[in-house]
C-alpha cells in the first residue's frame, strides 16, 4: 500500500481550478473576461484573479502553503474596488482566514491534493457595500481616462497631466455607476479571457 504523504495544493495549482470553476460558472455569459494578477490602487495589491462581466468580482488564493500576513491589506484593498470578492483558502487557515474577511466575502474552501485540489463553497459572498469610485477610476489606463472626458468635453486643461488630476475630474463628473460601466467595458477590452469563454 502506498503511504506517501501527498503535498497540499500550492497556488499553481490552486489557479487552473479556480479558473476552470469561473468559467463553468459563466458559460452563459461570454462577455465574461477572467484577469490574473490584476493591479489595484496603483499596484498597491494585486489580486490574483478578477471576473469581469456586468460586475467586476476579484478572488484571493491562500493555500496551506501561504501567510496570511498580507491579508488585511489586501482585503482593505479589494473592499474599495471589487463588487464581490472570494477567498479561496486552504484547510490550514480556514478559520482564521475566514474571520478576517468583512462579512460580503464568499469563502471557497480548498482540499484534496496538489494534483486534483477541490473547491467548496464554505461561505456564500454577496455585493460589497461600499465600492470607493476614486480607487475605481485607477483601473483606466490614462488614455481610455482623458477619451471619457472627451465623451463629455471635459478633457480640456488636463491632457499632459498626471493620471491623478484626471482621475479626479472623473470623479467630479460622473457618477459611480457611471465609472463602473466605463472601467468594466476598459477591462474587457484590454484583457483577453484566460481561457477564453465560449
Amino acid at each position: 500500500m502506498d503511504t506517501k504523504i501527498q503535498a497540499p495544493p500550492a497556488d499553481a495549482d490552486i489557479r487552473p481550478a479556480l479558473i476552470a470553476r469561473i468559467v463553468k460558472d459563466h458559460r452563459h455569459d461570454p462577455t465574461t473576461v477572467v484577469i490574473s494578477e490584476l493591479g489595484l490602487c496603483r499596484n498597491t495589491v494585486r489580486a490574483d484573479l478578477a471576473a469581469v462581466n456586468g460586475i467586476i468580482h476579484g478572488y484571493e488564493i491562500k493555500s496551506d502553503r501561504d501567510s496570511l500576513r498580507r491579508l488585511e491589506t489586501q482585503v482593505e484593498v479589494y473592499g474599495r474596488v471589487f463588487d464581490r470578492a472570494t477567498l479561496v483558502v486552504g484547510e490550514r487557515h480556514l478559520d482564521k482566514a475566514t474571520v478576517m474577511v468583512p462579512s460580503w466575502w464568499g469563502v471557497l474552501g480548498i482540499s484534496g491534493c496538489a494534483a486534483a485540489p477541490k473547491l467548496k463553497i464554505v461561505r456564500r459572498g454577496r455585493r460589497n457595500p461600499d465600492v470607493d469610485p476614486r480607487s475605481l477610476v485607477e483601473l483606466l489606463w490614462l488614455e481610455q481616462a482623458v477619451a471619457l472626458l472627451e465623451t463629455r468635453e471635459l478633457a480640456r486643461g488636463v491632457r499632459g497631466k498626471p493620471r491623478w488630476v484626471v482621475w479626479d475630474r472623473i470623479c467630479e463628473h460622473f457618477t459611480k455607476a457611471e465609472v463602473a460601466a466605463a472601467v468594466r467595458q476598459h477591462l474587457k477590452s484590454a484583457w483577453q479571457a484566460t481561457p477564453p469563454l465560449s
